[in-house]
């Protein structure tokens, strides 16, 4: 968790694919950036586990008492669907997604972030993902959605306990509050639509577009995606302020801003694996055959820092040309609200960057690196906090 790099490299290094135990299933982890690549483009390659999960439980269960049991309404969302399905339900919000519906939300994301930023403290420690990061994607998803104005549902932490828990106990909590708190704002917004996600799908349910446990599974996704921006700021001012002479450059040359975002989603990918796949006939990968039927994991982190495609892919560099990662996914999965994540990631940077020509971590770079505590689970590479001190 603290540092996966050593052990992807490994994989990487020894096979196409390696099979591993994650919650009581056999998954098999791509490493490789072809590899990766191409599996995510490829239409044999299905994303409904709930369409085959006979099949998949039988040849997959290694120990089922550790199995997570995540709530079935919660999974027939558009990232967990195929054609076409996927496309019906990617339909009923992909309007809100346009270029220029994203970019009609830029000037409330940078009066959000300028105004948490200047009230973050100076000279003593402050975390910014609970008091920045978090908080402005919260603001954003919540426009976006339609969420009740003074809504205090615990959204953000209820969907990262689904993600990265270890705990079946708190999984199956987290659950069922977000599921009870999708409800009754789909509720409130029966009785007050607007020009919002939330109306959209429920005017999808009553033409019948999309079922009831897809609409409470689609505003899952979307609350879920929406906070990722979050741990794209974190650990991008993290990778920074570890490695001082990039913070150096990009306040020297701001233009490189894009850049710095783009680097930071190659080189600390918020997805360290993406969502299960599984093809039902086997997947050649050249040394590795992958059995038909059980659960392939594409790893973003370890493609990203794949040496056959980037020079020095454990070195941070802002001023890397332009290359593409796969940070966002690729193919027909590939993330719907990717132009907006980079939009809410450069902002927020930028923002801090602006408050605070001084920040530096809480502690030493070096030892920063070494300390930083990082989430669990082997999905998500997200940081519990980033204490830094402000000037």
């Amino acid at each position: 968790m603290q540092d996966p790099y050593p052990d992807l490299d490994r994989l990487r290094r020894e096979r196409a694919a390696t099979p591993v135990d994650s919650s009581g299933m056999r998954m098999w982890i791509v490493t490789r950036f072809n590899d990766a690549r191409r599996l995510l483009a490829d239409p044999a390659v299905k994303k409904d586990l709930t369409a085959n999960q006979a099949a998949i439980l039988r040849s997959s269960v290694l120990r089922p008492e550790r199995l997570r049991g995540v709530p079935a309404v919660l999974r027939r969302h558009m990232l967990d669907r195929d054609e076409p399905d996927h496309t019906r339900l990617r339909r009923l919000v992909s309007g809100h997604f346009t270029g220029a519906a994203v970019e009609s939300l830029r000037p409330e994301t940078e009066r959000t972030a300028s105004d948490l930023a200047d009230r973050l403290p100076s000279g003593r420690p402050v975390d910014l993902v609970g008091s920045f990061a978090r908080p402005l994607a919260r603001v954003i998803i919540a426009k976006l959605l339609g969420l009740p104005r003074g809504d205090t549902g615990d959204f953000p932490r209820w969907v990262n306990a689904l993600l990265t828990s270890p705990e079946k106990q708190e999984l199956h909590h987290a659950a069922t509050e977000l599921i009870g708190y999708i409800r009754s704002v789909v509720e409130q917004k029966e009785r007050e639509p607007g020009d919002d996600i939330l109306t959209a799908l429920i005017e999808g349910r009553r033409r019948g577009d999309l079922g009831e446990n897809e609409l409470i599974a689609s505003v899952q996704l979307l609350l879920t995606g929406g906070m990722e921006p979050s741990n794209a700021i974190a650990n991008t001012v993290h990778a920074l302020l570890t490695n001082p002479g990039q913070l150096t450059a990009l306040r020297a040359e701001p233009g490189l801003l894009s850049r710095c975002v783009e680097e930071g989603l190659r080189y600390e990918s918020p997805f360290r694996m993406l969502t299960p796949r599984y093809s039902v006939t086997p997947v050649d990968l050249g040394d590795t055959v992958v059995p038909g039927n059980e659960i392939i994991l594409v790893s973003a982190a370890a493609a990203n820092r794949d040496p056959a495609i980037f020079d020095c892919p454990g070195t941070f560099d802002i001023s890397r040309q332009p290359q593409p990662n796969l940070g966002f996914g690729r193919g027909i999965h590939r993330c719907l609200g990717a132009q907006l994540g980079r939009i809410e990631t450069e902002i927020g940077v930028s923002a801090l960057l602006r408050r605070s020509p001084g920040m530096r971590l809480a502690t030493e770079a070096a030892a920063a690196a070494q300390s930083a505590i990082w989430q669990p689970g082997i999905f998500m590479r997200r940081l519990a906090s980033l204490p830094v001190v402000l000037t």
